[in-house]
């Protein structure tokens, strides 16, 4: 479908680029949607990334947007007019849809611990966005991302101890979806079972933020084992630090370790065990690289 023409002067049917499934065509909406609220354009480094995906170059393209009727310049930058937004407003139905069957379809994977599966519709996923990467999942992820993902399906751990094998199973299915999308977010007490809700109250905070931490510190541990394992053999690092959340949840055991480096060998497991905060231990391990003159030389 070739919507464009080259024609800046004729004017071209969004609804159609809403609904395109060929990336050139999309692009412009999604771009566009950024002017939803008053914005200045990209700087250049970004201009550069939207201009290999769009049709014409990024300043092209927001002339081309002011002459369709669907931007204007205004003293507090470029916005939508109204019959733009009507656009944005499609789009982002659309892409709601996209994200939404996104999300499903790493759940229902995940469910049957199917990491590598999951890892890919994430990758389709956000290989359909235009810059290849949607403003709401995390960094891109490692090759092996999958595989840290499926050792907490295995997880034999304290941080368990205590609940039923029904609240560890769904717990850990929640900690996994999250690890797997490289962003932790909140359920709606609807989505928490009954059973999961009874065993994981708290005094000091409601479920939805007792489970939200409980699961967090699960994935956050798979994480630092594969930091600990990963720099444990090599030469390049000696050291680890231990980094985190330094704010009024932060418990005084946790404080006394933030910003310390330690041997690896040598280094205190993570999570503490002596934490006493109602968030449980944020802390994690970040390893130390080496200046090049600190690094042993060996003759071959």
């Amino acid at each position: 479908m070739q919507l464009f023409k080259n024609l800046f002067g004729a004017k071209v049917d969004g609804m159609a680029l809403v609904r395109s499934q060929e990336l050139k065509e999309y692009a412009q909406i999604e771009l566009l949607a950024h002017f939803a609220q008053p914005q200045a354009a990209h700087d250049v480094n970004a201009q550069r990334a939207w201009s290999r995906v769009l049709p014409r170059p990024y300043a092209e393209m927001l002339t081309f947007f002011q002459k369709q009727g669907w931007l204007t310049s205004t003293p507090a930058g470029y916005v939508v007019t109204d019959a733009g937004r009507v656009l944005v407003d499609a789009y982002r139905q659309r892409t709601a849809a996209e994200k939404q069957a996104a999300i499903e379809g790493v759940h229902a994977a995940l469910a049957q611990m199917m990491t590598s599966e999951a890892l890919t519709i994430r990758r389709q996923y956000e290989n359909r966005t235009p810059l290849g990467k949607a403003d709401w999942t995390g960094p891109e992820p490692q090759m092996n991302h999958s595989a840290v993902t499926r050792r907490i399906f295995f997880l034999d751990h304290w941080l368990l101890d205590g609940l039923s094998e029904e609240t560890v199973k769904w717990l850990k299915l929640y900690a996994a979806e999250q690890h797997l999308w490289g962003v932790h977010w909140r359920l709606k007490p609807d989505q928490i079972p009954p059973f999961v809700a009874q065993e994981l109250a708290r005094p000091d905070m409601d479920i939805v933020e007792s489970v939200y931490w409980r699961a967090h510190a699960v994935a956050l541990y798979v994480d630092n084992q594969e930091t600990w394992q990963r720099v444990k053999g090599g030469d390049h690092v000696r050291r680890l630090e231990i980094v985190g959340t330094d704010d009024e949840y932060t418990c005084e055991h946790c404080r006394q370790t933030l910003g310390k480096q330690f041997l690896v060998a040598r280094v205190p497991e993570l999570p503490h065990r002596e934490c006493t905060s109602p968030r449980g231990c944020r802390c994690r391990y970040e390893p130390v690289l080496e200046a090049l003159e600190e690094i042993p030389l060996v003759a071959g």
